[in-house]
């Protein structure tokens, strides 16, 4: 999995594109897993974002790669080690399908804005979470935000959170900080029958 997520950033995020397109992460980690239920995901800042770009992905349990890199929020310390994801993948076969697959797939051909912190779910999380305050952000995200802030310069790991929004079903939502980003552009890679085998997502400046 690991020479896969590199070659998926060598070629939607490369060291020198010939334009800007996703900031190029340094690390990757698995952040968890993302129950989907019968519904589309999307990665978004839902009080700006106004629903995203939308992915059908199969119901069940998939996991989320995140790739991230440092980041110094103004007026902090610049060796203190703070974190941005750049670029979230999720896998729903063997690395090897997706290597083989023809990986010359248009993006997105809009833009959705995202800002501080991006959310990764299906419709019924976003459900489960209403009631959001008054400006359109989730109360979760809000304390997830508080939570990441409190903890300060930390691993990589402690500047997301997953959160499971219905006990019942089991659907969740991942908390992101995108920090400097000013949109989300993605790419589905599909096999030659057209079956989604690899959705990457990548903040962009």
């Amino acid at each position: 999995m690991e020479e896969l997520l590199w070659r998926l950033t060598d070629k939607y995020a490369p060291a020198r594109p010939a334009y800007s397109v996703a900031t190029r992460p340094v690390w990757f980690d698995h952040a968890g897993d993302l129950v989907v239920l019968d519904s589309p995901i999307t990665w978004e800042t839902p009080w700006r974002t106004e629903g995203g770009f939308n992915h059908r992905l199969p119901a069940g349990s998939h996991p989320v790669h995140v790739g991230s890199c440092p980041y110094t929020p103004d007026g902090e310390d610049p060796d203190a080690s703070w974190h941005t994801v750049t670029m979230v993948v999720i896998p729903l076969t063997e690395p090897s399908r997706i290597a083989a697959a023809d990986w010359n797939v248009p993006g997105y051909d809009d833009s959705h804005f995202i800002e501080d912190y991006a959310v990764l779910w299906g419709d019924e999380a976003m459900r489960a979470s209403l009631p959001h305050d008054e400006d359109g952000t989730p109360v979760f995200v809000r304390d997830a935000r508080g939570d990441i802030r409190a903890r300060g310069p930390s691993r990589r790991q402690d500047n997301w959170t997953n959160v499971v929004l219905d006990q019942e079903t089991g659907a969740n939502a991942f908390v992101f900080p995108v920090h400097d980003a000013e949109y989300v552009t993605g790419w589905e890679i599909v096999d030659d029958k057209g079956n989604l085998l690899c959705l990457v997502l990548a903040a962009c400046e």
